[in-house]
């Protein structure tokens, strides 16, 4: 049963709150964080999942109980869960692989409800045929792949699973839990710094916000003339011009804030094409004939 509404409790504050609302308020980051059930005598604290692959609702927090009364009460299944031996290993991701990665991402923006509905009934399908169950008590040894866009980092082997790559469909949705991850982004551009080697976005939406780093990495894996399109998309951004990221890179923490670092000009979108295809679309001039 789904949760159609939560209760935010701070101090003496109690308020009901809808999932559609939370993301626009601009206490966002407050409210996200004191969400208890709305119904009487039950103290479960309830987690807001922003819209992703699912619209934005209402989940009963991680190990949380709801009381036995509680018309959201439900029994945890007591089984003797498999011990797993884990271990992490990173791989890097081919040029082929974030380029299907940020093709599905700009569709999955814009897609319909109905259309995204579909989209994870066939996924849930696939998983259903796939997954198998191990014997309870029985010991697993599962190593955790973590993606990233690192040069450096080894690419996937052959015979091996690629690692699965995050998508967030606004910067509400980047947390911690991304850290040390490659995953992919969309979100409109506020503003734009522009250096020489050196470029940040700021990504905004409602009461919380993002940077997009671009540095030595990215520009070591782009054209020569790629400075002076960061130039040429900070002015038509002052000229008015909405600009839209889309992109992929390692999330990480700077300043106590999670950002994003992003590697090569080829991990990168504005507006569903490449910086060079967009300003020349917008503008006629030809970034790479001059």
């Amino acid at each position: 049963m789904s949760i159609e509404v939560a209760l935010f409790r701070k101090g003496d504050l109690t308020e009901e709150v809808t999932p559609d609302e939370v993301e626009g308020r601009e206490d966002y980051d407050v409210v996200k964080k004191n969400l208890y059930c709305a119904y009487d005598e039950c103290a479960a604290r309830i987690e807001f999942v922003p819209r992703g692959k699912r619209r934005e609702h209402f989940k009963t927090w991680p190990n949380e109980d709801h009381s036995e009364e509680c018309e959201d009460f439900f029994e945890r299944e007591q089984k003797n869960k498999s011990r797993k031996n884990l271990a992490t290993n990173t791989r890097g991701l081919s040029d082929k692989h974030i380029d299907n990665v940020l093709r599905g991402l700009i569709n999955s923006v814009a897609e319909t409800e109905e259309e995204r509905d579909e989209r994870l009934k066939r996924q849930r399908s696939r998983r259903k045929k796939s997954n198998t169950k191990g014997t309870d008590g029985e010991i697993e040894n599962i190593t955790s792949v973590n993606p990233s866009t690192d040069a450096s980092a080894s690419l996937t082997q052959e015979g091996e699973r690629a690692p699965t790559v995050r998508k967030r469909h606004s910067v509400s949705a980047l947390s911690e839990d991304d850290i040390g991850s490659a995953t992919a982004l969309y979100e409109e551009i506020s503003s734009i710094e522009a250096y020489e080697k050196r470029a940040i976005f700021l990504l905004e939406k409602g009461n919380t916000s993002t940077k997009i780093y671009f540095e030595e990495n990215f520009f070591a894996n782009s054209p020569n003339n790629v400075e002076r399109m960061f130039k040429v998309l900070k002015e038509l951004l002052q000229e008015g011009f909405n600009l839209v990221f889309y992109g992929i890179g390692n999330v990480e923490r700077r300043n106590n804030e999670v950002c994003l670092v992003v590697n090569s000009y080829r991990h990168l979108r504005v507006n569903k094409k490449s910086i060079g295809k967009f300003i020349l679309d917008t503008t006629k001039r030809d970034m790479f004939n001059k």
